[in-house]
């Protein structure tokens, strides 16, 4: 018995002396990475340098910073804070490489995209091309371009503290800001996500068992927030009731039927996993048309085939609407079910064509990707979320022809389902 235990002993205090190797000789590695070599690549560079050279440890806490960056011929620069952001990526062991919320002291128009306070800085760790979400960006503003406000996003290399970080996507946050979610709080508009585990910000969970956040204002009382809560459950009974696709009394009165289609088709089309409604699914409502809205988009990392579970690696077979119960509820009024064919018809063409996207992207992002990958060593070897064939993907150009491949297989299935079948059972 007290072999075992030697042996058990012994056997962990190697696996963490390893573990510790390999972030050594990551760090240590990093510090060959230039800052020049990275801009060489076509990649602008942020650098943050926080307060006594502070680590960023934790999602909870800020790390008072300074940045700058130089973009257009133009040096932006000044005080800042900066902590961790996300959920798989920071309870993942397999993900060194973290995301972060970046709060600028006054608000600055980064990369040429519109000045804002608060950005997030995507790592893309899970997603060896980094272009899922971009591509999801791309859908959204491109093909469904009448659609609502979608965050954009621009590559960027990371250096903290003079030590390089890897690719990163500076990201728009989902708020309320005249730049991006132009909402009248004042007048009763306000941002919710369906989301769990719980924020700091007002939870409740409805009859139906789906867990909300109201996100923003976060500034009011308990009663407005209440306000808010019963409003939310009102339309979801609404949503259940007899009358649900009655066109005066039921859904269409107090849901926007663009925006839950589109998103619909965006996330359906990509099979994102996360969208089961559980977490990362923003809706708002807005008081000058007094209905909810479905979006902004986010969280595309583990989609397009970039998974190993439930169903979602395969280019065929529906997904959102077996795992939303409004939305299953939803395609049980004919109405909305021929609303989205439509939308779908009236889109394909781009929808097909979108996977030329893909590659014009990659061969941009290309050289920037090797330099990540020179200190993440992330392709061609295991990194949760394993996507099927990861083993003999490679290289970059691999893992893009397999994401490439995926989305025009996709578009067959969907294509062929929605129109021979159509998106009812």
């Amino acid at each position: 018995m007290r072999i075992k235990r030697l042996t058990s002993s012994f056997t962990l205090l190697l696996i963490i002396a390893m573990v510790i190797m390999a972030v050594t000789a990551m760090l240590s590695f990093s510090a060959h990475i230039t800052p020049q070599k990275c801009e060489e690549s076509g990649t602008p560079v942020l650098y943050i340098d926080t307060e006594g050279g502070k680590k960023i440890k934790t999602k909870e806490k800020y790390v008072k910073a300074t940045y700058s960056i130089n973009y257009g011929g133009k040096n932006l620069s000044g005080s800042c804070k900066i902590r961790g952001r996300g959920n798989s990526t920071w309870r993942t062991e397999e993900f060194y490489k973290k995301t972060y919320l970046l709060k600028l002291e006054k608000p600055a128009a980064l990369l040429g995209l519109p000045e804002a306070e608060k950005w997030v800085l995507m790592a893309n760790t899970a997603d060896k091309t980094s272009l899922r979400n971009a591509y999801a960006y791309y859908l959204a503003k491109n093909v469904w371009k009448d659609g609502l406000w979608t965050p954009d996003a621009k590559f960027l290399a990371l250096f903290v503290n003079g030590r390089y970080e890897g690719l990163y996507a500076l990201t728009e946050k989902i708020e309320i800001r005249q730049n991006r979610l132009p909402l009248d709080t004042k007048g009763g508009s306000f941002l919710f996500e369906v989301r769990s585990p719980k924020s700091k910000s007002w939870n409740f969970k409805s009859k139906k068992g789906i867990s909300f956040t109201i996100k923003e204002p976060n500034n009011l009382s308990d009663e407005e927030y209440k306000k808010r809560q019963d409003f939310v459950q009102q339309v979801e009974d609404i949503i259940f009731s007899e009358d649900f696709a009655d066109k005066e009394k039921g859904w269409q009165k107090y849901l926007d039927p663009q925006s839950f289609a589109d998103w619909y088709l965006i996330n359906e089309f990509t099979k994102n996993h996360n969208v089961q409604f559980q977490s990362s699914c923003f809706l708002y409502y807005d008081s000058s048309t007094k209905k909810i809205y479905m979006g902004p988009i986010w969280d595309f990392d583990i989609s397009c085939g970039n998974i190993s579970y439930d169903g979602c690696e395969n280019p065929e077979g529906f997904w959102v609407r077996e795992q939303s119960q409004w939305f299953k509820r939803l395609f049980e009024d004919p109405y909305f079910a021929d609303f989205v064919k439509e939308r779908w018809n009236s889109k394909k063409e781009l929808i097909k064509n979108s996977s030329e996207w893909i590659h014009m992207a990659a061969e941009e992002i290309e050289a920037p990707i090797m330099i990540n990958d020179q200190l993440w060593k992330n392709i061609g070897h295991r990194q949760w979320p394993h996507a099927p064939g990861w083993k003999r993907r490679k290289t970059f150009a691999a893992e893009v022809n397999y994401f490439s491949d995926w989305v025009e297989k996709r578009f067959e299935w969907m294509d062929k389902a929605i129109n021979t079948s159509g998106v009812q059972k």
